[in-house]
């Protein structure tokens, strides 16, 4: 995560970081097998929240990282048809 919330990189290198995103997303979803996706998450090391030790189903994990995609899209195609509507 940037730590620099006044950021303001231009618009091309935000999308191609994006790419590299969901690239990155695509390669690790299509090697997956069911067997990886019943099993667990490494152990948390260190304090913190959630808890150290403490692990979580893979499924779950992939499936919220999807649902963080799918309502991102949903605030970009919002906003987007704001900007249009402006015009």
């Amino acid at each position: 995560m940037p730590h620099d919330r006044d950021a303001r990189p231009p618009l091309e290198e935000a999308l191609a970081l994006r790419r590299e995103a969901t690239a990155m997303m695509r390669r690790v979803a299509d090697g997956l097998t069911d067997e990886q996706l019943d099993s667990r998450t490494e152990p948390l090391v260190g304090p913190g929240r959630p808890d150290e030790g403490e692990t979580f189903p893979l499924r779950e994990c992939l499936l919220a990282v999807i649902n963080g995609e799918w309502w991102h899209r949903m605030y970009a195609e919002r906003d987007l048809a704001v900007l249009e509507d402006q015009d």
